[in-house]
């Protein structure tokens, strides 16, 4: 468990640098004259008939961690249950059975980060036409789930721009090509050489969180072994797009989000221990903040 006495990152001669953050760095006190929007837009692109939580969670997880707004475009139904499940969220439904290209990028004119992928129907056509997203995209982007799929047989759709890639150990296999190792050390090796390939910051979510941009590498050890169910990624997503949109680096962006879903985490689990849940987690990302 983490000191509350959250210090700055240190760089150490191999490239690797302290999970220690200092929190005040990125939630600084806010002027007396701070308005809606000052603090990021953000649209979360995904969903289907059959996944809609996973919507919610991360919309919600970006306004716990600070973001103004967060719109979700999706699918008719999922958007629908996405507005149904908190009054705080802003829908804009497509008659599709994916986010269409047009409604995600006319959304993003006046947004300032996207996350994508989250609950998206496996088709080709759903492929299309993420990868159309992605490449019209001009905001920082959190590619997870079914996204991470779509860009792997062309990592140069994301060329240029500013990405955090999200996978799982499984999602890391589609990423690279191969297994995610076993060993630490190999580990740091595997994530380095991904962010690489894709130009990207990646993390690769576990116990722990391993945190790459090709040339520095953290490794986030916060979060509780009750951290089982699912939902989980969608919160990490989430808070890593509303660092994007108040203008952190990727790097950055998933170095907090790692820090505030496992804090969060920990904080849920020493309550509820079996019954936790990731709704039960954003809960407490209030008290992983105030850690600062």
């Amino acid at each position: 468990m983490p000191s509350n006495s959250v210090r700055r990152k240190r760089q150490s001669k191999s490239g690797h640098y302290s999970t220690k953050l200092d929190l005040k760095e990125f939630y600084p006190s806010r002027p007396d004259k701070a308005r809606k929007g000052d603090y990021g837009r953000i649209i979360l692109c995904g969903g289907s008939d059959n996944y809609a939580g996973c919507l919610a969670f991360n919309a919600l997880a970006a306004l716990r961690a600070g973001a103004d707004l967060a719109i979700v475009v999706a699918p008719r139904r999922a958007a629908d249950i996405a507005a149904g499940y908190s009054p705080d969220l802003i829908t804009v439904p497509c008659d599709s059975p994916f986010p269409l290209p047009d409604v995600s990028i006319d959304s993003l004119q006046n947004a300032d980060a996207l996350a994508i992928g989250c609950g998206v129907v496996r088709t080709v056509e759903s492929h299309k036409a993420l990868i159309e997203i992605v490449r019209k995209c001009e905001t920082p982007i959190v590619i997870d789930a079914e996204a991470l799929h779509a860009i792997a047989p062309d990592p140069g759709c994301v060329s240029g721009k500013k990405v955090l890639l999200t996978p799982n150990a499984g999602e890391f296999q589609v990423l690279a090509g191969e297994p995610w190792p076993s060993n630490l050390e190999r580990r740091k090796l595997a994530i380095e050489t991904l962010a690489k390939k894709y130009g990207a910051t990646v993390i690769v979510k576990g116990a722990p969180d391993l945190i790459s941009d090709g040339e520095r590498t953290v490794v986030d050890p916060n979060g509780s072994s009750y951290m089982t169910k699912g939902g989980y990624g969608d919160l990490l997503a989430g808070a890593a797009a509303a660092h994007l949109a108040r203008g952190k680096s990727p790097f950055d962006s998933a170095r907090i989000a790692a820090f505030l879903v496992g804090r969060a985490g920990e904080l849920a689990a020493s309550e509820l221990g079996e019954s936790t849940l990731a709704s039960d987690v954003l809960r407490y990302f209030a008290s992983a903040i105030r850690s600062r």
